[in-house]
């Protein structure tokens, strides 16, 4: 993946449609970036200060960024989880104290202690 130091970031829709065949047939894909001049060469001064390519640190930041978008997601899910289970106890909560056609300690698993 080579570092093209122009002054904005581009994606052609036509590569995009080519990328998405290459995806369905290819363990791996090639992209072309373009960046900022100076962030090309911020990166390739980083690369051959850790005697890396500039390709692995566009490589390693691009995993890092997907990986902590995958992370929010499945917060936002386990959240949207949390929110339906509070929903459904409080429904259970009005069901039970509107008019209760069965005794709370037949539903709830919880018992209260034996005095000592």
């Amino acid at each position: 993946m080579p570092i093209v130091p122009l002054g904005s970031i581009f994606v052609s829709t036509s590569a995009m449609r080519q990328v998405e065949i290459q995806m369905a047939t290819r363990k791996t894909v090639r992209f072309s970036i373009e960046i900022a001049a100076d962030l090309a060469a911020a990166v390739a001064s980083a690369a051959s200060t850790n005697n890396v390519t500039a390709e692995d640190i566009v490589n390693d930041c691009l995993r890092q960024q997907f990986e902590t978008a995958l992370r929010y997601r499945v917060l936002l899910q386990r959240q949207d989880d949390v929110d339906e289970a509070l929903i459904e106890l409080a429904r259970l909560i009005g069901r039970l104290s509107a008019a209760p056609g069965e005794v709370q300690e037949n539903i709830c698993r919880y018992r209260p202690g034996n005095d000592r």
